[in-house]
């Protein structure tokens, strides 16, 4: 996998721009990803994520996978017995998370504006795809998690960091990322109306990461 340096900055003030790249890149790069993806596999913290929550001890919550990528989240979550809906803007993504698992619900959409009615879900799974929007529009996003989960739970990966990235996937399909400070994570996710119960920090990208924050709506 390579992730080189891209040849252009990102529009700063435009998340459609964000958006339209972004998707754009994933369809020709989805078979690729799929394969040679290496991150961090979630299975300890997609099982603790379900059982936290699950309704009742005898019914698995419903989950959105937002921002699902080729499914590996999705697939973790369902097998710990949870009901998930996964979903990514680019539909070639889609089509792996697909050949990973047949049985898995997914749909196409945008973190900005999630095509649900509010309070449909138990919880919702967010894992390193909030980063592909800019700073503007990360607020947004936020607050249609709250808005689909009413009082659920939520599960959220950033980088830490602070500004924006500009790389390239295969030194030629350019993808941008925000990075957040801890502190501001935490202001965006008060303003939206999270409350934090749990935050951890992964320093060093070489080591296995702990369990990220689980913000649960007031």
């Amino acid at each position: 996998m390579t992730d080189a340096q891209g040849p252009s900055e990102p529009p700063p003030n435009d998340p459609d721009a964000w958006v339209r790249t972004h998707r754009a890149t994933y369809e020709r790069m989805a078979v690729d990803y799929a394969r040679r993806i290496d991150d961090y596999a979630a299975a300890d913290e997609a099982e603790r994520f379900t059982r936290l929550a699950a309704p009742t001890p005898h019914v698995g919550p419903r989950i959105l996978d937002a921002g699902c990528g080729p499914g590996r989240d999705a697939t973790l979550l369902r097998l710990a017995g949870a009901e998930v809906l996964g979903l990514d803007i680019a539909r070639a993504m889609l089509r792996q998370a697909r050949q990973i698992d047949d049985a898995g619900s997914l749909c196409q959409g945008d973190l900005r504006r999630l095509p649900f009615p509010s309070g449909a879900f138990d919880a919702l799974w967010c894992f390193a795809a909030l980063g592909h929007l800019p700073p503007a529009a990360i607020p947004l996003a936020l607050t249609e998690f709250r808005r689909v989960l009413d009082h659920g739970w939520l599960y959220l990966v950033v980088r830490q960091g602070s500004g924006v990235r500009t790389t390239s996937w295969q030194g030629s399909l350019p993808r941008y990322f925000t990075d957040l400070a801890p502190e501001t994570l935490a202001s965006a996710l008060h303003t939206a109306n999270f409350t934090i119960h749990e935050q951890h920090t992964w320093p060093a990208p070489t080591q296995t990461p702990p369990p990220p924050p689980k913000p649960k709506s007031l």
